[in-house]
């Protein structure tokens, strides 16, 4: 990891917790400030408790554990007929051949030694394999992670849970009962490593169902593992995100980066609502693409040859292929985008968009330029309407790693920054 990808991450990971898109498990131990106003901040916390290291650890070694399964031995007392296995109970025996046949001397009533699983420990033991179980195999969320770099480990691990939960004969044996809180206390504390850290960890997820939290706790969890983004090119972009969320406000939510939805914070400042995005084209309300029959008629020679290769571009890979490509002659998704809306009204009043380029090249950064104002002239509104010079105020930042430019006066339109002058209040 290179200096500039640490200094980034020292910077912003304490904005990233919801950070759960492709990257890498990371122990993090330099968070400072930490913001745990986190929307859906129970799932996070249980996909935390699975990248728990003592957690990763239980089921890395769950079959080694097994075979120190305890049990018990119970006496049991049975009546039977023509045969005796076990020590007979003279006493009952008598009062069954009375009560049945008193001249059948076949009738027997033994006491037999059964070894029994349905002890406490092992009940402690099977709820954790059956909250294990759940996460891993029946929670929908935890099933959209299953391609991701971070969850591979668990992709391979959760084999041991399900095999132990589903086909060990002995936890099959087993009383599926829902322990009480009592019973794991006294668990923590059994001779048998085993129990010990089913205990351990039946009582932290405990914690997390119940919202038995405190912000120490989140943070003390959230600081355990980090899931840091692969790509230095994202972790860029991000880093332009966290400056606007930290010049902007000390009262920002934060929102879970999943891959269900890209909006990464809100908060309100006066009568506003901010909301800002990241890879995304934002809300419903707004479109950042061009369909084909708005070039059509054009009577514009570029144009008409650029209507003709796409048109013929769309049928060859039909026939080629056997594709059907979107009618659409221009689309774009900015790296950043922040609506600002009214409170009252959720009207939307403003929207500035952003374009991250990780460089230090001049080139680079006039083509992010270029793309920028492609977003800001042609993003419509929901009856595709164009935005720009419209009731909506629409403006651009360009944000770069290291390249000089021109300190030009603000221009109303675009602003250019980089990481030696990211000011970026809004």
């Amino acid at each position: 990891m290179s200096v500039k990808t640490e200094e980034v991450l020292d910077e912003i990971s304490g904005y990233l917790h919801g950070y759960l898109k492709s990257g890498t498990v990371k122990m993090q131990s330099f968070f400072s400030k930490m913001n745990v106003n986190i929307s859906n901040i129970e799932q996070l916390l249980t996909i935390r408790f699975l990248l728990k290291e003592e957690t990763m650890e239980f089921a890395r070694i769950l079959p080694k554990l097994l075979k120190r399964i305890k049990t018990t031995t119970i006496a049991k007392n049975e009546m039977h007929i023509g045969e005796v296995r076990g020590q007979i109970d003279w006493g009952k025996t008598t009062k069954e051949r009375l009560a049945r046949n008193h001249k059948d001397n076949t009738i027997f009533s033994i006491n037999e030694s059964v070894r029994s699983y349905n002890i406490t420990e092992n009940q402690v033991l099977k709820e954790l394999l059956g909250v294990l179980y759940s996460i891993l195999y029946e929670d929908p969320y935890t099933k959209g992670f299953e391609k991701a770099a971070w969850f591979a480990e668990w992709q391979q691990l959760k084999q041991n849970i399900g095999h132990a939960y589903k086909r060990n004969i002995y936890i099959q044996r087993v009383d599926q009962v829902s322990v009480s809180d009592r019973v794991i206390q006294k668990t923590l504390n059994h001779r048998n490593k085993l129990y010990r850290d089913a205990a351990k960890l039946l009582v932290s997820y405990r914690m997390l169902i119940k919202g038995n939290y405190s912000v120490e706790d989140i943070k003390k969890l959230l600081q355990e593992t980090f899931i840091a983004p692969e790509n230095e090119d994202v972790l860029f972009e991000l880093y332009w995100i966290v400056q606007i969320i930290k010049q902007n406000t000390n009262n920002s939510k934060l929102y879970l980066m999943d891959s269900t939805q890209n909006m990464v914070a809100s908060w309100e400042k006066e009568s506003y609502l901010y909301k800002l995005y990241h890879d995304s084209t934002g809300s419903n309300d707004v479109s950042f693409s061009v369909s084909a029959s708005e070039v059509s008629e054009s009577n514009n020679p570029y144009l008409k040859r650029k209507y003709q290769s796409f048109t013929v571009a769309n049928n060859l890979v039909k026939d080629f292929f056997d594709r059907s490509q979107a009618n659409l002659f221009w689309r774009g998704r900015p790296d950043f985008l922040l609506e600002v809306r009214e409170k009252e009204t959720n009207k939307l009043v403003k929207m500035i968009i952003g374009e991250v380029k990780n460089t230090s090249d001049l080139k680079y950064a006039i083509t992010g330029l270029e793309e920028l104002l492609d977003y800001i002239y042609l993003v419509k509104d929901r009856k595709a309407d164009y935005l720009l010079d419209g009731p909506i105020t629409v403006q651009g930042i360009l944000c770069l790693d290291d390249v000089k430019f021109n300190q030009v006066n603000e221009s109303e339109l675009v602003r250019v920054l980089s990481r030696r002058n990211c000011l970026v209040g809004v």
